[in-house]
C-alpha cells in the first residue's frame, strides 16, 4: 500500500499538471488548439464542426473561445492567450503592423454579389434615400475598424467626397442598432442578421457591401503556433472546410446550430436563410494590400504590412 504522504504528493502533482499544462492531454501528449470566436454568422462553420464533431475527426482537440467582443478577441490572442481566431482582414494587419507575428491561414467568407456582410442604414422614417443624400450627417461607426473602413469605401464608391463623409464614434453593436431604431441616429453601419431586422422594422438600407472585395472574414494564428503545428493547422482547416460541405449541402441540419451560436433574433429564426460559404482560400491580395495602405494612412499601423508577410495560403487544403 502507497503510504500517505507519497499519496498526497502524488494527487497535488496531478493537480499541477491538469491546472498548469491545459495544452497537453496527459498520456497522448496531444495539442488542444485555443481558438477565438464571435457569435457572427460568418463564423458559422466554426461552430458546426464543434457540434458535429468534425474537429475529432481530424484528430484535433479544439477549446472554442467565445468572445462577445471583437477587441476582447483580439487582446486574448495579442497576449499569447489563444492560437488562433475568426477576424476580419483588418484585425490580423493591425496586430502584425504593431509587431505582433500573426498569420492568415485562410478567407473563409467573402460579399459576393448575392449576399452582404454590412450596410449603411438610415433610421426609419428617414427621408433620406441615398447615401449621397445624407449631405454630411453622421453615421455611426467604430472607428478604425472593418465597420469604418466600409463605411469610407461604400460612400466614396457612390460618389460622396472623402472630406464630406462625417461619422459618430459608436462601439457597440447592440446599442449602434438600438440608437437607429429610436431615430436617436441618423444613419449607421450594422452587420447581418441585424440588417435584416432594423430593415423588418423600419429602417432603409442606402448601400450594401455586397461585392466589396474589403468584407472578407479569415482564419489566423500566430506563426509560433503554425511553425510549431503546421499539420495541426491542416487538419483544422481541412474539418472547417468539411463543416463549410455540409453547410452548404443540407442547410436546413445546421439551423439549430445557427439559431443558438449565432444568437440570432427570434423574429428571423425560421426564415432567415443559412448562408452558403466558398471553399476556403487565401484572402484576395488587393483587397489585404488596400486595408494595408488605409490602415497605414490613418497611422493604426507604424509600418507598411506586405500580402507575403502575413499570409500563409499552403495549408488550405
Amino acid at each position: 500500500m502507497t503510504p500517505k504522504p507519497k499519496r498526497l504528493k502524488n494527487f497535488f502533482i496531478t493537480v499541477f499538471l491538469l491546472l498548469f499544462i491545459p495544452t497537453v492531454v496527459l498520456g497522448q501528449n496531444k495539442v488542444v488548439m485555443k481558438f477565438g470566436v464571435l457569435p457572427a454568422l460568418q463564423a458559422l462553420p466554426l461552430f458546426v464542426a464543434e457540434s458535429k464533431g468534425l474537429f475529432p475527426k481530424f484528430g484535433l482537440d479544439v477549446d472554442l473561445i467565445l468572445f462577445n467582443t471583437a477587441a476582447e478577441k483580439d487582446i486574448a490572442l495579442a497576449s499569447g492567450s489563444l492560437d488562433g481566431c475568426f477576424a476580419d482582414l483588418v484585425t490580423p494587419l493591425v496586430l502584425k503592423g504593431n509587431s505582433r507575428d500573426i498569420v492568415i491561414v485562410a478567407k473563409n467568407y467573402d460579399t459576393r454579389h448575392d449576399r452582404r456582410m454590412f450596410a449603411i442604414l438610415a433610421k426609419p422614417g428617414s427621408k433620406v434615400s441615398s447615401v449621397k443624400d445624407l449631405d454630411g450627417k453622421p453615421v455611426a461607426i467604430a472607428s478604425n475598424t472593418v465597420v469604418d473602413l466600409v463605411n469610407e469605401k461604400l460612400q466614396t464608391q457612390a460618389g460622396v467626397p472623402k472630406e464630406k463623409i462625417n461619422t459618430i464614434e459608436s462601439k457597440n453593436i447592440g446599442l449602434r442598432f438600438q440608437a437607429l431604431l429610436n431615430g436617436q441616429l441618423e444613419a449607421a453601419v450594422l452587420p447581418e442578421p441585424l440588417v435584416t431586422v432594423a430593415v423588418s422594422k423600419g429602417a432603409r438600407i442606402l448601400i450594401d457591401d455586397a461585392g466589396l472585395g474589403e468584407s472578407q472574414t479569415a482564419l489566423v494564428f500566430t506563426r509560433e503556433f503554425v511553425t510549431k503545428h503546421p499539420e495541426l493547422a491542416k487538419s483544422f482547416l481541412a474539418a472547417l472546410q468539411a463543416a463549410n460541405d455540409l453547410i452548404n449541402g443540407d442547410p436546413d441540419s445546421v439551423r439549430d446550430i445557427m439559431v443558438e451560436k449565432v444568437r440570432l433574433p427570434v423574429a428571423l429564426k425560421l426564415q432567415y436563410p443559412v448562408p452558403r460559404f466558398p471553399k476556403l482560400a487565401a484572402p484576395d491580395r488587393d483587397a489585404l494590400e488596400n486595408i494595408a495602405g488605409w490602415l497605414k494612412q490613418r497611422g493604426v499601423i507604424r509600418s507598411t504590412v506586405s500580402y507575403e508577410q502575413v499570409v500563409n495560403g499552403e495549408l488550405v487544403p
